[in-house]
C-alpha cells in the first residue's frame, strides 16, 4: 500500500510479453477475417440473383446453377422475386441539381407505393428502402459531377497547364479522377451496390454514352458498362431502369447537339445491366464468367459505387467484401457514401472501416494477397443532422 493509503500496481511488461500479445492479436485478426470470408464464400455459392438489361430482357439464368447447390431452394426468390411484388406505379419525376455549371441535373421517377411510412423506410429482409432517394446518394452524385467536370476541363490543356491544374484542383484525388475517367471511356466497368434509384450509376452511364456518341468512336473495345445491383427486382423495374431511360432520353453531345434517340437507346441497352437479389449471388456470376463483359477483367471493376449501403454491421461486411473481391487491383476505386453513424443498427463509417481491416487480415487465398485501404475524402456536416462521409476505397497488393 502506498503512503497515501491508495493501492499501487507496479506490473512491468517485458518486450517479449509485448511481442507475444501482438502475435495473439494478429492471430485473432487473421482468424476473424478468415471466418468472415468463409461465410461470404458460402453465400456466394448459395444465393440467387437475376440479371436483365434496360428492356428487362434476361441476360443469364438467375437461379439454375444456384438451385443445384441448394437442392432447389433459392433463399432470395421469395422476397426479391415473384412472391413479393407490390403494386407500384409513377406519375411524375423530380431532379437532383448537381451543383455543376456544365452538367444537366439527374432526373428520377417518383414511384407510388405503401412499403414504408413515417416510422420506417425499410422492411428488413423483404424491402431494403430502394424506392427512396437517400441523401448520401445525392452527395455521391454531386461529388462525381465535380470530378467529371474537372476531367472534361483538362481537355485541350498543354502538359504544364495540366500539371498546374492537378496541383490546384485535384489534390490527392488523382486515383479517383483516373478511375472515373476510365469508367466513362470505352471498356470502362462500373458497379453500383444497393443502387435503389441508382442516381450515381445513372450519372456515370449518361456521361459515358454522351462521351462515346460525341466522339463517334468505332473502337473494337466494348462500350463502357454500368452494373446496377439492388436486393429487390421491383425496385429495378419501377425505379432504376426508368431512371436510366429518362436520363439518356434527350441526351445532347458534348458540343450541345442533340443525339439520335435510337442510337442513344441502343447504347443504353449495351451499356447497362441490372441485377436483383443477394449481392453474393451476383458476385458468383461475375467470378464464374457468366457475364461476358467482365471476363477480360477477372471480374474486377474500375469504379464501385455504394450509397447508404453501410447501415448495419452485416451490410458493412458485405460492402467491404465486394470491394476486396471486385475492385481492380491498385487502379480501381470504390466510393462509399455513408452516414457516420446509423443509430440503433450499428453501421456507419467506423464499422465499414473495421470490416475492411478485418477482411484485409485474412489468410484465405486469393484474398490474402490483397488489402483494402479506406480514407475519408469528404465530410458533410449541416450542424443539425447526422454527419455524412464520403470514403475512398482502394484494393492494393499486400507488401
Amino acid at each position: 500500500m502506498s503512503a497515501g493509503g491508495g493501492f499501487k500496481f507496479d506490473f512491468s511488461v517485458s518486450e517479449g510479453d509485448e511481442s507475444a500479445c501482438a502475435d495473439v492479436l494478429r492471430e485473432e485478426s487473421i482468424s476473424d477475417g478468415d471466418e468472415l470470408i468463409h461465410k461470404m464464400q458460402q453465400r456466394c455459392r448459395t444465393s440467387a440473383c437475376t440479371v436483365v438489361n434496360a428492356s428487362s430482357r434476361s441476360l443469364s439464368n438467375g437461379t439454375e446453377e444456384i438451385q443445384s447447390a441448394t437442392k432447389g431452394k433459392c433463399p432470395n426468390e421469395s422476397v426479391a422475386g415473384s412472391l413479393f411484388e407490390p403494386k407500384l406505379g409513377f406519375h411524375r419525376h423530380e431532379m437532383v441539381d448537381l451543383c455543376a455549371s456544365t452538367l444537366d441535373p439527374i432526373r428520377y421517377v417518383i414511384p407510388q407505393h405503401t412499403l414504408s411510412d413515417e416510422t420506417t423506410d425499410l422492411i428488413p429482409g423483404v424491402y431494403e428502402g430502394g424506392l427512396k432517394v437517400w441523401e448520401c446518394s445525392v452527395d455521391l452524385c454531386r461529388f462525381l459531377a465535380s470530378i467529371i467536370e474537372q476531367i472534361c476541363s483538362r481537355k485541350g490543356m498543354d502538359i504544364d497547364t495540366q500539371d498546374d491544374f492537378n496541383n490546384d484542383h485535384m489534390g490527392d484525388l488523382e486515383f479517383v479522377r483516373q478511375a472515373v475517367s476510365r469508367s466513362i471511356t470505352r471498356g470502362g466497368l462500373t458497379m453500383e451496390l444497393g443502387c435503389g434509384h441508382g442516381l450515381p450509376g445513372c450519372l456515370i452511364l449518361r456521361e459515358s454514352i454522351r462521351k462515346t456518341l460525341s466522339n463517334n468512336s468505332h473502337s473494337s473495345e466494348h462500350d463502357s458498362v454500368v452494373l446496377f445491383s439492388d436486393f429487390n427486382d421491383f425496385v429495378l423495374q419501377y425505379a432504376t431502369i426508368p431512371n436510366a431511360q429518362i436520363n439518356v432520353s434527350g441526351l445532347r453531345s458534348c458540343d450541345g447537339v442533340g443525339l439520335d434517340e435510337v442510337i442513344a437507346a441502343q447504347s443504353l441497352l449495351m451499356s447497362s445491366v441490372f441485377s436483383g437479389g443477394d449481392w453474393m449471388g451476383l458476385s458468383h456470376k461475375i467470378s464464374s464468367g457468366s457475364l461476358e463483359w467482365v471476363t477480360d477483367t477477372d471480374g474486377r471493376f474500375d469504379l464501385i459505387l455504394a450509397a447508404e449501403t453501410t447501415y448495419t454491421i452485416e451490410s458493412c461486411n458485405d460492402t467491404a467484401f465486394l470491394m476486396l473481391k471486385h475492385l481492380k487491383i491498385d487502379s480501381g476505386v470504390g466510393l462509399v457514401a455513408t452516414k457516420r453513424f446509423y443509430f440503433g443498427v450499428g453501421g456507419g463509417t467506423d464499422m465499414f472501416t473495421k470490416a475492411a481491416k478485418t477482411l484485409s487480415a485474412s489468410s484465405v487465398k486469393p484474398f490474402s494477397h490483397h488489402r483494402l485501404v479506406v480514407r475519408t475524402i469528404r465530410s458533410y456536416d449541416t450542424g443539425n443532422a447526422n454527419i455524412r462521409d464520403l470514403l475512398e476505397v482502394r484494393c492494393l497488393r499486400r507488401e
